[in-house]
């Protein structure tokens, strides 16, 4: 399990949501993946970017103005303070665990059941008899990965650096502060604990019977994010007609607008203190409950950096 605690925090990205129905309303906010802050009494601008937390970390070179923010602003802030891996799997590892006396034959019907069970061991290798002592959530993070690496032979989560570890380690090298925006905890119960487990369980069953349809999703995924198209990423996985597997109310909520609105009340502060460089999954950049859009409507300048 090393290799998937290891990336854990790299996968949230596949599970963040804004509210539905933005499109139009925040359609400004698209064409870029790095943002510029100013005015409203910064002293000094801010960026917020959007990161695609499995795209291999030499992209970063493609992504217009970042090298020169990354010099520029005084602190580097993420969606977690990365540095302490080590105290945050161990976190990790104790919550993913099952409650006692919870099972997935408990919470699916035998259908359902062995249809994920075959799909685990179709994908990751491994069925519900080695995997299922652990949540959902943390299938769900296995069942990523192994998918991604699936479809880009390329990737290794071993080795992988995610662009959010890369911008805070380079920050830390040339001995500027690093910060998070929430705690493990919070993580946690966005991964794991939103909504009821069998609720989640039946999602994982969903997953497990489309994976045909994953490789096009994550095809385009990284199409539209390489390209700053976020209308076209939120569109697709949030008001695509052919997805059979959207997310729930509970799970959009937790995961993006209530994780949005929590940083909203910190990122003020933030960017007065310090030029900052803000780096979180690109999602949370999207929609009228984005950062983008609720910054501008405190007053700031948001200008894309092309």
């Amino acid at each position: 399990m090393k290799t998937l605690t290891s990336v854990i925090f790299s996968v949230i990205l596949f599970f963040l949501s804004v509210s539905a129905g933005w499109a139009q309303k925040a359609k400004q906010f698209d064409g870029a993946l790095l943002w510029k802050v100013s005015g409203n009494g910064l002293s000094q601008p801010s960026y917020i970017l959007g990161t695609h937390h499995l795209t291999h970390v030499s992209f970063v070179d493609s992504i217009p103005g970042l090298k020169d923010a990354m010099k520029n602003t005084q602190q580097t802030v993420g969606e977690l303070l990365l540095s302490d891996q080590a105290a945050m799997q161990a976190k990790v590892q104790q919550a993913a665990m099952m409650p006692a006396g919870q099972t997935y034959d408990k919470l699916l019907s035998k259908e359902d059941y062995a249809t994920l069970d075959e799909g685990l061991k179709s994908i990751i290798g491994v069925g519900l008899d080695q995997f299922g002592m652990f949540k959902p959530g943390m299938i769900s993070v296995a069942f990523t990965i192994k998918l991604y690496s699936k479809f880009y032979p390329g990737f290794n989560p071993m080795s992988h650096e995610p662009i959010d570890l890369y911008v805070q380690r380079i920050a830390k090298e040339n001995n500027k502060a690093v910060s998070g925006l929430e705690t493990v905890e919070d993580q946690i119960y966005a991964l794991f604990d939103f909504e009821p487990l069998k609720e989640q369980a039946e999602a994982l069953v969903c997953a497990a019977k489309t994976v045909d349809q994953a490789k096009e999703q994550l095809e385009k995924f990284e199409t539209y994010y390489r390209a700053g198209k976020l209308v076209a990423l939120y569109d697709l996985t949030f008001n695509n007609p052919d997805d059979p597997c959207q997310l729930s109310q509970k799970q959009a909520y937790a995961l993006g607008k209530e994780r949005n609105d929590k940083w909203m009340l910190k990122l003020p502060q933030i960017m007065s203190d310090a030029s900052s460089l803000v780096a979180v999954g690109v999602m949370h950049l999207a929609g009228e409950e984005g950062l983008l859009n609720q910054l501008a409507q405190k007053g700031y300048t948001v200008e894309p950096v092309k």
